[in-house]
């Protein structure tokens, strides 16, 4: 690997370097879009935000709001720790490194189609030349947060499924689909060992198993640590949302309310990140479908939604920016 690096000359590195930077201006233009195109379209539900803020304020709710604050790096804290405990298979991962890879992947994540950018952000915050054998370490995490989803989600979907307005061909094909999901999961991780018996005589299937191996190296008490993160952290996002819907007084019990919210979350988890609506767009509109049921007032619910959004996902991607453009990302010149 040193015997690679040395055959390229400084003129060479030097191209290497402003293809970074630009890469770097690239995203950091297309995060300002995506963060413009979410206010132009909030400026009702910002209106909105200013009115409730005085609301809670004046109702002695400050402290409600100061602990979805600080729930904002627990949060963060527990997905950079699953993510450090999967990346320690392939390099020596501090804490810190792994939260600067979790909250650049999160900020280049708005860029790049699907679990691309998120990808992206954590393997270029690794200080090794062997970062792309961590790609598998990253389809891991990102399959243990969405696993956790799908489970909690397929568990509130039969709490209130009977109260949406859901054809029974949609009812049968969405059962299906979590039926099929949970249990390809299980199959995947009973065979994930025989990943590394695969003898591909292609080259490119050598390559990818290269990638992938690690996947089939964790031993079960690594993959439940990991599952257990992403647990807690789902129980952390859960519970600033339950917060932000605390603030007004909605006649729903506190079970129903929980699983109205893990559908909400489950919606994100099946739909792609990039689609025509925004991740706080999909948000929105999954909330409205599934809280319509109870006769709650939309701004109250589009509020909330919008609060979640600025308080856990906006402040962490500035965050993210921030240490995109502080990292010299030196181990990814040649």
């Amino acid at each position: 690997m040193v015997q690679d690096k040395q055959v390229y000359n400084p003129k060479e590195k030097s191209k290497w370097r402003k293809l970074l930077w630009l890469g770097k201006l690239l995203v950091t233009i297309l995060i300002i879009s995506y963060i413009y195109r979410t206010f132009k379209n909030e400026q009702k539900g910002i209106q909105d935000i200013g009115l409730v803020f005085s609301k809670i304020l004046n109702s002695g709710n400050a402290h409600v709001i100061l602990l979805m604050l600080l729930l904002v790096p627990v949060n963060w804290a527990l997905e950079s720790l699953k993510w450090q405990r999967l990346a320690r298979r392939v390099v020596d991962l501090s804490f810190w490194d792994a939260f600067r890879g979790t909250l650049s992947g999160l900020a280049i994540g708005v860029a790049a189609p699907a679990q691309l950018g998120d990808t992206i952000g954590r393997l270029a915050a690794l200080k090794t030349d062997n970062k792309l054998h961590a790609i598998g370490a990253a389809l891991i995490s990102n399959g243990i947060q969405f696993y956790v989803s799908v489970v909690a989600g397929s568990i509130g979907w039969l709490l209130v499924s009977n109260r949406l307005d859901l054809s029974p061909a949609a009812t049968f094909w969405l059962n299906t689909l979590l039926a099929f999901i949970i249990v390809s999961v299980w199959g995947i991780m009973l065979f994930r060992k025989k990943l590394n018996d695969w003898k591909p005589e292609k080259a490119y299937l050598k390559k990818i198993q290269l990638y992938l191996r690690v996947v089939g190296e964790y031993s079960v008490a690594d993959l439940l640590s990991a599952t257990c993160f992403g647990a807690l952290r789902y129980v952390v996002f859960m519970g600033q949302f339950l917060l932000a819907l605390s603030l007004f007084e909605f006649p729903v019990s506190f079970l129903q309310l929980t699983a109205c919210v893990t559908l909400i979350f489950l919606a994100k988890t099946l739909i792609p990140a990039i689609n025509v609506l925004g991740d706080l767009g999909l948000r929105e509109f999954t909330a409205l479908f599934v809280f319509q049921q109870y006769n709650l007032l939309p701004e109250e619910i589009i509020t909330a939604t919008f609060l979640v959004w600025i308080i856990n996902v906006l402040g962490p991607i500035l965050i993210g920016v921030y240490l995109i453009w502080r990292s010299k990302w030196k181990n990814l010149i040649p």
